[in-house]
């Protein structure tokens, strides 16, 4: 189970029903490694770090906004999310290249060309897909919000 600490900017009503809006902060891993002065990993990690991103949650009753809320995701759940969101286009990338390379005359740019040209048919089919498979409902049970004390 993946947990993040997340604080409530704001509740909203959306299509009639309530929602908050939560604000999670994502850190660098660099920040928990020993050899982070050392490396030149952590340096560039320390320029980007704490990036800020806002998503909706299903309101439950107690929420206030500037509440710090704990949001978790099933282990299950992100391995798919990373199965769909990495391995599909990249599938179909290797697919277009070996369908490429079935056409020797074409050379060498064009069989990269029709490898992007599948990845990107991956990455749309991907977007298709996820809206099916995850739908707004599906996303809401999975995303459990507890009221952090």
């Amino acid at each position: 189970m993946i947990k993040e600490t997340g604080k409530i900017i704001s509740i909203e009503k959306r299509h009639g029903k309530p929602v908050a809006i939560v604000e999670c902060i994502s850190k660098s891993a660099c920040s928990g490694c020993n050899n982070q002065s050392s490396c030149g990993v952590g340096t560039v990690a320390k320029t980007y770090s704490d990036k800020t991103h806002q998503f909706e949650v299903p309101f439950k009753e107690g929420m206030e906004v500037d509440k710090s809320i704990e949001l978790q995701i099933n282990n299950r759940d992100l391995v798919h999310s990373a199965i769909l969101a990495y391995l599909v286009p990249l599938l179909f990338f290797i697919g277009g290249a070996l369908l490429a390379k079935q056409f020797d005359s074409l050379g060498e740019i064009a069989l990269i060309l029709i490898s992007l040209g599948c990845a990107a048919i991956g990455f749309l089919f991907t977007r298709l897909i996820s809206h099916k498979l995850f739908s707004k409902k599906q996303l809401n049970s999975i995303i459990d919000t507890e009221l952090k004390k």
